[in-house]
């Protein structure tokens, strides 16, 4: 065997780890930049997933520092500079919650499954007397506001707004948490009775 052959055979057996040791060198940067993106990273028997990992270390450090827990009010708040009209639509369902669980509390015999769902929540929350005629009032105002920002094409509110109902949404949501089933009368009215 030659030495011209012994170099061929060399660099024929080199090439492919050479090419491969170059292009990690030179392509280190831009994949550490993407490493932080990736939702999922498959090699061979290693699969990790840094969503769901993330998501589960941050449950276990909420029950551990209870400060932690996420404030619903202020994540809205800092997305209505982005998105105001997502922020709207989110505060509202907010209330719908707090409206739903007040009712289901305080009536087990009504049912709110319909098209006029939330004509009918309003109308129990002041048939019952569990709201005043004004909060009715503001709960009704609300409604139609989350209706135009969801369903009107072109209708749009700056951040000033979406802040400003955001804020009323929550002191809505306050009052409705803060009624308790045991400051409240036992249901009075029946399905029927608040249906018209």
């Amino acid at each position: 065997m030659s030495w011209m052959q012994f170099t061929i055979e060399l660099i024929d057996k080199l090439a492919w780890p050479l090419v491969l040791i170059f292009a990690v060198v030179s392509l280190k940067r831009p994949l550490s930049k993407l490493i932080p993106m990736a939702k999922k990273l498959k090699f061979k028997d290693l699969e990790l997933e840094f969503g769901q990992e993330l998501k589960a270390v941050t449950q276990e450090a909420e029950g551990i520092f209870p400060e932690l827990k996420i404030d619903k009010r202020n994540v809205l708040i800092m997305s209505a500079s982005q998105l105001p009209n997502s922020a709207i639509i989110e505060a509202w369902e907010l209330v719908d919650l707090a409206a739903e669980k007040l009712i289901h509390s305080h009536c087990s015999n009504i049912s709110l499954d319909k098209n006029t769902r939330y004509k009918h929540i309003e109308n129990i929350l002041i048939s019952e007397q569990l709201i005043s005629t004004k909060q009715g009032k503001l709960f009704s105002e609300l409604r139609q506001l989350r209706n135009k920002v969801a369903h009107a094409v072109g209708y749009e509110v700056d951040k000033a707004q979406a802040v400003q109902y955001i804020e009323l949404c929550f002191k809505l949501i306050d009052h409705l948490h803060g009624l308790t089933p045991s400051t409240l009368q036992v249901c009075q009215a029946s399905v029927s009775d608040v249906a018209s």
